[in-house]
């Protein structure tokens, strides 16, 4: 209803109302005989509606005044949800809800206590609860997100970083010294590894997703039995989602505790996994090879994984340093010779001039620790500069139009087909 109120203001050629004016709005409709039922739910919540709806709007205002001047505006105006989304309900003030954490139950304003289970204990002084809604059907979860606030940790001071780290698709990450961890371990117990393989979370469910995907295509559209077969493909996915995530953050946990700054890098996911299709005019080549590179970069969740990693190493009062990738896998790190003939194969460096061989993927790891010790120095000197990568932005590249930064290594689709 706001956001056809906005279209409508703006079809009649009058300015955005904020968040203040749509909460009359609100006031009016809740009192208003055909929209009456709304007064049957908190009003704070839904505010909190028209809270987001304003934000999606400040975004869209900012990113076309990015545009304009010569920035990338890439997001959108806010769209109406379609049927049946679920826009999740977040209640703000700490004195609308209580947690009682011993009984394993929450109450919520018009809803009374309600049973839940704790995936994690909750510490800290209660700020608010947001309730969302995953899958449809039987495999429907509701899930409690509590934000609570803590002590303020200290930033990370005088300390370099001790740990570089290598991302790829033969082996999710490489790091620059061995690291006690449990993903990529199997059902082992924590050991001391260089390496982690990565989980494939997407491409060990590949067949039963072909079939239930097979199962929805010869449904009828808009029969019970397609919305059962819908409802079935849609619990895989976020399943094959919930797997990957779980394995993301055993492995951002286990290196955010051992390590206060990591050298990490700064990938372009957009466009490492761009279609190789191309025009009419111009078609693509080993557009099914690229295909498949796609999906293996996009299974691996690297853009994930940095998330994770960078907000829980903040959280401990590190810093996540970001630095560019390219040619960081064919320059040697002992004579710093630069060629693509230094790495011949996937595993293997082995530079042309000093003769220095090494795992390849290791090695490339010790190098991004190197360039973030150099962003590091450089940013502790100039107070200006921006700790967390700033110094490496992609403003600075020399080709914008490249889909640089890009990993400068051999072809990993292989691995995939």
């Amino acid at each position: 209803m706001a956001l056809a109120e906005q279209r409508a203001r703006h079809a009649r050629g009058e300015k955005y109302a904020g968040h203040a004016e749509m909460c009359k709005w609100l006031t009016a409709w809740r009192n208003a005989p055909s929209t009456a039922w709304l007064a049957q739910g908190p009003s704070q919540a839904q505010q909190q509606v028209l809270r987001r709806l304003d934000e999606a709007y400040k975004r869209f205002f900012a990113a076309a005044k990015a545009g304009q001047a010569g920035g990338r505006g890439r997001t959108g105006p806010p769209e109406f949800k379609r049927y049946g989304d679920e826009p999740g309900i977040r209640f703000p003030d700490p004195k609308q809800f209580s947690l009682d954490a011993p009984n394993g139950r929450i109450q919520l304003p018009k809803l009374g206590w309600v049973r839940l289970r704790m995936s994690q204990p909750v510490e800290g002084k209660l700020r608010n609860v947001s309730i969302t809604k995953e899958g449809s059907g039987k495999g429907a979860k509701w899930f409690a997100s509590i934000q609570v606030e803590t002590n303020e940790t200290v930033p990370a001071l005088g300390i370099e970083p001790t740990l570089g780290i290598d991302l790829g698709l033969a082996q999710f990450a490489a790091f620059s010294e061995e690291v006690l961890c449990t993903a990529g371990n199997g059902n082992a117990p924590r050991a001391l590894q260089h390496h982690v393989a990565p989980l494939k979370a997407l491409a060990k469910q590949q067949v039963r997703l072909k079939r239930y995907q097979r199962s929805v295509a010869r449904k009828k559209k808009g029969s019970a039995n397609r919305k059962k077969a819908v409802a079935k493909l849609g619990n895989l996915h976020r399943r094959i989602a919930h797997q990957r995530n779980d394995w993301l953050h055993k492995l951002s946990t286990d290196l955010a505790d051992a390590h206060p700054v990591i050298a990490l890098e700064d990938l372009r996911i957009r466009n490492m996994s761009a279609s190789a299709k191309g025009t009419v005019e111009a078609p693509g080549k080993m557009v099914r090879l690229k295909a498949g590179l796609n999906r293996g970069i996009l299974d691996a969740a690297w853009g994930e994984f940095a998330r994770q990693l960078s907000y829980k190493v903040e959280w401990r009062g590190g810093r996540v340093i970001l630095v560019n990738p390219a040619y960081t896998s064919r320059t040697c790190r002992i004579c710093a010779h630069e060629d693509a003939e230094n790495r011949k194969s996937q595993a293997l460096f082995e530079c042309v001039a000093c003769g220095h061989a090494e795992n390849a993927d290791v090695h490339a790891s010790k190098n991004i620790l190197a360039a973030g010790h150099a962003v590091w120095a450089r940013a502790s000197k100039d107070a200006s500069l921006d700790a967390c990568g700033g110094e490496v932005s992609r403003g600075r590249r020399a080709s914008a139009g490249r889909a640089a930064p890009s990993k400068q290594e051999p072809t990993e689709a292989k691995v995939l087909v």
